[in-house]
């Protein structure tokens, strides 16, 4: 008789997963444009990239390696420029924050979404897990025209390929009602994200792989 079937799903993050739960070191690329780069915070330890390694190094019992290849005003165009560079980090997780700048550029959302479902399946063919971050909720994004239907159309190519969202988009709106802030507080110049916000992004995004590749429950600290 052959042993009981094993019904438990398979992980979201399989690579980064399996590495975490066996105390491998880990090695994450931050892909994106100004958020990614940190752009806005009051010096680079308030950055988002900072932030996020400082929250996700304890749950990386073998060591964990973050880079950071963020550049203010990329748009899908530019990212696809720069692929090879993030293809030769080897990384386990690439983080892909996308889907802002490509309003502000005039780009047709089709054109958007081609070009971005084409290099993440370039990514994926190397090994890596992906994970992408959905635009942010600010007032400049807001006022452009061309910018609403490229919140979703992250979600659909995440839907679409099986790779996870995190939908700051929707997150920043809750922590304007939770926490009594106005969307400004987290982005005080109406785009960029401020020392505030970006130490509640960094937090979350851990967190939130934290739970998605049940990684050993720790104490996390308080976004303050």
């Amino acid at each position: 008789m052959n042993d009981a079937t094993d019904l438990s799903p398979s992980p979201v993050l399989p690579r980064l997963t399996d590495r975490l739960r066996r105390g491998l070191p880990v090695r994450v690329t931050l892909f994106g444009s100004s958020t990614t780069e940190g752009i806005g915070a009051s010096s680079p330890e308030h950055g988002f990239a900072p932030v996020f390694e400082r929250t996700l190094a304890p749950f990386v019992a073998g060591g964990l390696t973050v880079i950071n290849r963020g550049i203010g005003g990329n748009g899908a165009q530019e990212m696809h420029d720069r692929l090879p560079a993030v293809l030769a980090d080897d990384s386990d997780l690439v983080m892909w924050q996308t889907g802002s700048n490509d309003a502000w550029q005039g780009v047709k959302l089709e054109t958007y979404e081609e070009l971005t479902r084409r290099d993440l399946l370039a990514t994926r063919a190397t090994g890596a897990d992906l994970a992408l971050i959905d635009p942010q909720y600010c007032r400049m994004l807001e006022e452009c025209a061309a910018f609403p239907p490229f919140v979703p159309a992250v979600h659909r190519i995440g839907a679409e390929l099986g790779i996870p969202v995190f939908g700051r988009y929707a997150r920043m709106k809750s922590w304007c009602a939770e926490l009594g802030m106005d969307r400004d507080e987290l982005s005080p110049d109406g785009l960029h994200m401020g020392d505030r916000g970006y130490l509640l992004l960094g937090e979350a995004v851990a967190r939130w792989l934290v739970e998605l590749t049940g990684a050993p429950a720790g104490a996390f600290a308080h976004g303050g």
